[in-house]
């Protein structure tokens, strides 16, 4: 068939379905001459547009083939990173570790998203009845200012102090500068010249670039997102992370 008329009619998904009709011909090359392809091309084009529901059936089934195939791929790239995430115990998390079932969240503090997110966040923790572990990857996306409240929430998770920096950095409606995110944290307990030294330290960086790394190699691409139990939610779907969360733990009662 010819390709710049394939092109013109089908699109990217199409031209991967016509395939489907162009191999024989294609595998004809050394029984026919020209002649003859070109016709057998032209009653392959005259077939397709004589009978578009052949045509769209195989796009959609292109198209399945594709979803199926990235949601393998995307299974299959999350099991070391769910296991290091689990297995990691600088990563700040609640409950505990032989929990039956585990949220993973990615978020960036300024992402409103991930703030409306926070209440069902919190009630899953506070109605887990130890049983649900939930774990806080640090995802600074959005702008500088994420990138530095961050690491004055893992400096202040050095001092037992994560989770009030965190809720605090969460409800914070306004930009997370450098004097809101030290008035927050002093709020909170923590010892703001102490946070400062240790939000430069190596271990906090290579933490960042880890998750940094983590989050793309599961295609994560914005947040806030989840993995509960090696299943991928993305967006602040607390719907769906309630009803995988609820599964999970019917499946272990």
């Amino acid at each position: 068939m010819n390709s710049q008329i394939v092109k013109r009619l089908l699109g990217g998904a199409g031209i991967a379905a016509v395939m489907l009709f162009a191999v024989p011909a294609a595998q004809a090359d050394d029984q026919f001459s020209p002649a003859q392809k070109t016709e057998i091309d032209a009653m392959i084009e005259d077939y397709l547009i004589k009978n578009p529901d052949v045509l769209l059936r195989a796009i959609q089934n292109v198209q399945s083939w594709q979803a199926a195939e990235q949601s393998r791929q995307q299974s299959e790239a999350i099991i070391p990173v769910w296991d290091a995430l689990v297995a990691d115990p600088s990563v700040p998390s609640i409950g505990p570790a032989d929990a039956p079932v585990t949220v993973i969240e990615f978020f960036d503090y300024h992402c409103g998203y991930c703030k409306r997110a926070l209440d069902g966040v919190m009630e899953i923790v506070e109605n887990s009845d130890g049983k649900v572990r939930t774990i806080f990857v640090e995802l600074p996306i959005l702008r500088e200012e994420s990138a530095t409240a961050a690491r004055a929430a893992l400096a202040a998770a050095k001092q037992g102090k994560y989770m009030e920096v965190h809720q605090a950095f969460m409800t914070n409606r306004g930009l997370l500068d450098e004097d809101r995110i030290n008035d927050l944290a002093a709020a909170a307990g923590v010892d703001v010249d102490q946070m400062r030294a240790d939000m430069q330290s190596p271990e906090i960086n290579g933490m960042l670039a880890q998750y940094s790394a983590m989050a793309q190699t599961v295609g994560i691409s914005g947040t806030p997102a989840f993995i509960i139990n090696g299943t991928m939610v993305s967006g602040a779907d607390m719907e769906r992370v309630d009803a995988l969360v609820q599964a999970g733990l019917e499946k272990a009662s």
